[in-house]
């Protein structure tokens, strides 16, 4: 399913998404969202090459950090879209410290940032359509 068919998901529908594709389709959707580029950082990887491996047979050493990714990017783009999805992975973000979210995916353990991430992902995804992307 291409991201711009995804419905719109809570963070409950995200997760459950997320955990239930295999993950080649996880590492293909989440490329359709972010980019290739985007989707090696947080896989950990300097090659976009390795990312398209992952689509077809090669598992990636990060799968969980991927699944969650998926999570957070389609929660995101079902109240914006594709380009601010990337934005707010890009983003220095006020909710996390002014951290940015996908530096923080790629340098440290998910265990550490997956409650702070989550939380400012909520946050986003719960402005009013149209509001202020403040997140």
């Amino acid at each position: 399913m291409k991201p711009e068919n995804i419905p719109i998901r809570t963070d409950f529908d995200a997760h459950a998404h997320a955990m239930s594709l295999p993950i080649q389709d996880v590492v293909k959707e989440l490329t359709d969202l972010l980019g290739a580029t985007n989707v090696a950082v947080i896989g950990g990887v300097t090659e976009t090459r390795a990312v398209q491996q992952w689509t077809t047979d090669r598992e990636p050493q990060r799968a969980h950090v991927l699944r969650f990714a998926l999570q957070i990017a389609t929660m995101i783009a079902a109240v914006a879209d594709r380009d601010l999805a990337r934005a707010w992975f890009h983003g220095s973000n006020p909710h996390l410290d002014d951290a940015v979210p996908l530096m923080m995916l790629r340098n440290l353990p998910l265990t550490d940032i997956q409650g702070k991430l989550m939380a400012a992902a909520r946050i986003f995804a719960a402005r009013p359509p149209g509001g202020p992307a403040s997140s």
